[in-house]
């Protein structure tokens, strides 16, 4: 038989890639429907068609990917078998994770504004006019990191990483890799504990049927607290630095052109686009109570081209958007896969009852440690399971959709804030969470090496949230 060419080969995926696409879509468009509507006939749609792009996904999903979404769909088979239930609960049993998949595929489009405003030119520039030592870098890093992170989420790792190549390169730094990849895997973890935008927020949220507004001072206070912690333990560990004046300077780096001003101006009118859209997605959940992850998805998009067109690249980001959108969509199979499974797995333990026998095993480790001590657990055991490939918002969204609070005698406050609090530590040291695999690819360095280099914070981290657990 004649072997096919790569053109051939290309020619006859894109009619896959086409309906991949198309599927996908169908998912993002069937969950905002049937979450603004109420209306049954999308519910059913939703699940019909989370169904097909599960059975879509399988052939073209990395291997570990794979086998996580079969597992889990062959659990929660057998749960809802065991029950006596039918064909038709089988079906409709799927989907209740497609928040996520919806989040996570319109979220990259939040990045538009930062790049196509050049944002990242003034945060190089206040780097270069603001470094003094060491210290004063990490804290200017990590804080400008963390704007980003609160508004692009996962996008302010490379945004961040790129803007401090010039100055790390030109900065007597012991170790100018580790420097940058800490700085910036800090700062964008850390506004995972409050940001509407974060996928942990918006999983805990909506399993423990929590208002966002209620939880955000708490939330935003233990951010800041670890922001602290994540400074001090910098200075104990790195000291002060150098103290000559501008050294990336004096080493003949200058400013981008368009920086040669002072870069506050731009990188205010930044941080003000940012508040905006946190203001705008408070007012509109407040007004539609269809939940927070559904608010941010349906206004992403459109905020995105708003300012965009504020900037006077409208045009622009309505052709490269699209682009990259739809580009990206058929490529989604891990997390279509994995996720859509895990949340067809969930359903199935409440629909089956399971989850009676899940918080009977939690409230008998409840009554031989205490709850404060099981809580305390609850990180590590996140932790010790992403280490066998499962990703932390599946873990939290299984432990958030099983466990009840009331059942183990415990706030629903504290259950958030132990789950939104392991899945942070999870991202920071997890080598399947994500994060350190993005940072892997643009460092080339081994995520295990980067967990390394992450533990001292990770394990501040963990101190203020026991600290938070056993005291609110």
């Amino acid at each position: 038989m004649k072997a096919s060419t790569p053109a051939q080969t290309r020619v006859a995926s894109t009619p896959l890639k086409h309906l991949r696409a198309a599927a996908y879509l169908a998912v993002i468009l069937c969950f905002l429907a049937f979450k603004t509507t109420k209306l049954q006939i999308f519910g059913l749609a939703l699940s019909a068609s989370s169904l097909l792009a599960i059975v879509i996904s399988l052939p073209v999903a990395a291997p570990l990917a794979r086998t996580i979404a079969i597992v889990f769909v062959s659990g929660g088979s057998l749960l809802l078998w065991r029950a006596g239930l039918g064909f038709g609960e089988f079906v409709g049993a799927f989907g209740q994770m497609a928040y996520l998949i919806a989040l996570f595929a319109v979220l990259p489009v939040l990045a538009a504004p930062i790049r196509l405003g050049g944002y990242s030119g003034a945060i190089q520039s206040l780097m270069l006019g603001r470094v003094r030592t060491t210290f004063s870098f990490n804290c200017i890093t990590t804080s400008i990191a963390y704007i980003c992170g609160a508004f692009v989420s996962m996008a302010a790792i490379p945004i961040m990483m790129a803007s401090m190549r010039p100055v790390v390169d030109n900065f007597p730094l012991g170790s100018k890799q580790r420097f940058m990849t800490v700085s910036a895997i800090s700062g964008y973890v850390l506004p995972l504990f409050w940001t509407p935008v974060s996928g942990i927020v918006g999983v805990v949220l909506q399993s423990l049927q929590l208002d966002w507004l209620s939880l955000f001072p708490l939330l935003l206070l233990l951010s800041l607290v670890c922001l602290g912690m994540n400074w001090l333990i910098f200075r104990l560990i790195e000291g002060n630095g150098p103290h000559s004046a501008e050294p990336a300077l004096a080493a003949g780096l200058t400013a981008p052109d368009s920086e040669r001003h002072s870069p506050l101006p731009h990188l205010m009118q930044m941080v003000s686009g940012i508040l905006v859209l946190l203001l705008s997605i408070v007012v509109l959940e407040h007004w539609m109570r269809v939940g927070l992850v559904t608010v941010v998805t349906l206004l992403a998009i459109p905020a995105a081209l708003i300012w965009c067109m504020m900037l006077g690249h409208g045009k622009r980001f309505a052709f490269e958007g699209s682009r990259e959108f739809f580009g990206r969509l058929p490529h989604m199979a891990d997390q279509y896969a994995v996720f859509l499974s895990a949340g067809f797995l969930a359903t199935a333990i409440v629909m089956s009852g399971t989850d009676h026998m899940v918080n009977v095993l939690f409230l008998q480790m409840n009554e031989a440690i205490g709850s404060r001590i099981l809580l305390l657990l609850m990180p590590v055991m996140t932790l010790a399971v992403s280490f066998l490939g499962v990703h932390p918002l599946v873990g939290i969204a299984l432990l958030g959709e099983a466990l009840r609070p009331e059942v183990l005698g415990i706030s629903s406050t504290q259950l958030a804030i132990t789950l939104i609090g392991s899945s942070v530590l999870t991202f920071m040291l997890g080598p399947f969470s994500g994060t350190l695999g993005l940072v892997q690819n643009i460092s080339q360095t081994s995520t295990f090496r980067l967990a390394w280099w992450n533990t001292p914070y990770a394990a501040g981290y963990f101190f203020v949230l026991c600290l938070f657990i056993l005291f609110i």
